[in-house]
């Protein structure tokens, strides 16, 4: 395992700690099957894809909630239907691609001009924000995906 994947699950479970969370080796592996992607995974792909490993369908769906809550996964909607984008810690956004849900996440940002004014005309106390970006890849423009 590299030092970037040590330094990831060290995250991870800081993560589910902080939350009262146990890590478990089926919760670990849930989370590295999305983590693994670089395209949205349904939860009926990733029961296919751990069916091997033992974990049930159940475990799975549980599982995929739980990491939503944490903030580890994120549903998002593409053209076959919604499905799920594993974010590393920090804070980062989706870039999707609508067609074969392929994801490259951005960092760059700075809504702090618009959160200052949404909480000056709502009263708001601004605390963060989520933004998905929507598009066709490269590959799916050309009729390639």
């Amino acid at each position: 395992m590299s030092e970037r994947h040590v330094h990831q699950a060290a995250q991870i479970e800081q993560i589910f700690h902080q939350h009262g969370a146990r890590m478990t080796a089926q919760r670990r592996a849930v989370w590295g099957f999305f983590a693994a992607r670089v395209r949205g995974c349904s939860i009926a792909e990733a029961v296919a894809g751990l069916k091997r490993q033992g974990i049930g369908q159940a475990t799975v769906y549980r599982t995929v909630l739980l990491l939503a809550d944490l903030g580890l996964l994120q549903r998002v909607q593409a053209a076959d239907g919604s499905c799920y984008i594993a974010l590393q810690p920090g804070h980062h956004h989706p870039l999707i691609c609508q067609e074969c849900r392929r994801v490259v996440e951005f960092d760059a940002c700075d809504l702090s001009v618009l959160e200052r004014l949404l909480g000056r005309e709502t009263g708001y106390r601004i605390r963060g924000h989520h933004l998905e970006v929507f598009g066709l890849c490269p590959a799916c423009q050309g009729g390639g995906g």
